[in-house]
């Protein structure tokens, strides 16, 4: 079938209009392919006016990518630090924990969030089937298809393929020998529910995100224009309970000062109202199990996987009135101790908190570049750059004794030695 280009054009603004899109990033070609398979699958008048047509078109535009635990720091800090405490703050309350994934595609990002919580609350002796009681995760896509697909619990290979096995914690196997689909295990499809609905409608709102403890909206905002995406930011931020979390993608980290939320330690993660350490949670004996606490065990859990028994984990006190230097010098700590993991993680929240100050960003660079080369050598070049506009003598904040021409320094030797430093 061959569309004009009055037909693509209208279908574009009418697709911007109604879901808030920005589609620069598509090209005409990239609209009418979609618009071509969207009436081969369901043939229909094609009137940028009607909804299911719209529908039907956004059904097939290429902004779905996504996989099982994708970005592999958000689901350590998941397990290992926030889990824990948003678990036991919501039971404590005498309710499920709540969280909501936006823009959840096929379900990948709703299917990781429900593994990792099943895990946390396996170490409080929840079996896999009484895990839905105590635990719900709801996804919200504005594709038809793609929420149809989510409900039934099948993947794509590539989708699944792409994370460690052992993140899967055996709830993901093959449907059959050489399918190509894997199916999610029913426990864990329990816990999860699929609507259709678009972050506009959510933002706008009012309740929308009432009773969450947690809001996942990551690779989200990236589709719509700068003063969109801050009006939308802002718009979540102010819908949150008190104490609940919103979490977008480390590219989309430098909006979250628009939502007006405190910084959480995570790239990308803002909390509103009160920390946890300022509330205190009500009936924590109810969490106890045979042998130690919701909160004792997880923590331990996570300990034995991610921490070195030989090198322990510093017990820092945090410098609440500068966290930036609090978590640099932890990520220092980890660095010298070869806890390279740890070392990224508490370097990308020192420059979550003080995104400008160079050193964080060298150590950020010098940490990424040993896990993920081009994303570190990215880092480092920016530094570079930021250290040519000073001073080359001035004093690096947060580096007593060390000049931005030193830290220029040892940012080229660093770009220049090859392969891993």
């Amino acid at each position: 079938m061959s569309l004009g280009p009055a037909i693509v054009s209208a279908t574009r603004r009418a697709l911007e209009a109604a879901f808030g899109l920005a589609l620069d990033g598509l090209s005409d070609d990239q609209i009418a392919s979609a618009v071509g398979a969207a009436l081969l699958r369901e043939p229909c008048p094609v009137d940028a006016a009607d909804p299911r047509y719209l529908a039907s078109v956004i059904d097939h535009l290429p902004i779905d990518e996504s996989w099982l635990f994708r970005d592999d720091d958000l689901w350590t800090w998941i397990r290992d630090e926030i889990g824990p405490e948003l678990i036991e703050r919501a039971l404590a309350r005498g309710r499920p924990l709540r969280v909501l994934s936006i823009g959840c595609a096929s379900g990948q990002e709703a299917y990781s969030l429900a593994i990792v919580l099943q895990g946390l609350l396996a170490a409080t002796g929840v079996s896999p089937s009484s895990a839905a009681n105590l635990a719900q995760v709801d996804g919200v896509d504005a594709s038809p298809a793609r929420v149809a697909a989510a409900r039934t619990g099948v993947l794509n290979a590539w989708s699944v393929e792409r994370c460690l096995p052992d993140c899967l914690r055996g709830r993901v196997s093959p449907e059959e020998p050489g399918s190509g689909r894997f199916r999610v295990d029913r426990s864990i499809l329990s816990m999860c529910r699929f609507e259709t609905g678009n972050l506009v409608e959510i933002a706008t709102r009012e309740g929308a995100l009432a009773g969450y403890d947690l809001v996942l909206c990551r690779h989200v905002l990236i589709y719509f224009g700068a003063e969109r995406a801050v009006r939308l930011i802002a718009q979540l931020g102010q819908g949150l309970d008190p104490d609940a979390l919103l979490v977008v993608a480390a590219a989309e980290a430098h909006l979250l000062a628009e939502a007006g939320l405190q910084p959480a330690a995570h790239l990308g993660a803002g909390r509103r109202g009160r920390a946890f350490a300022d509330v205190a949670a009500p009936g924590s004996s109810a969490l106890k199990t045979p042998r130690q606490s919701f909160r004792q065990s997880s923590r331990t859990m996570g300990r034995r996987r991610s921490r070195s028994a030989r090198s322990p984990t510093p017990a820092a006190t945090p410098d609440t009135a500068d966290p930036a230097s609090h978590h640099l010098r932890r990520a220092l700590e980890h660095t010298e101790a070869g806890r390279d993991h740890e070392a990224l993680r508490e370097a990308r929240a020192a420059c979550f908190h003080a995104p400008r100050h160079l050193f964080s960003r060298l150590v950020l660079g010098r940490t990424l570049i040993a896990q993920d080369r081009e994303r570190g050598r990215e880092v480092l070049r920016e530094v570079l750059y930021h250290a040519a506009q000073l001073p080359q003598e001035a004093e690096v904040p947060n580096a007593p004794g060390l000049s931005v021409g030193q830290l220029a320094s040892a940012v080229r030797l660093l770009l220049d030695k090859p392969g891993k430093p």
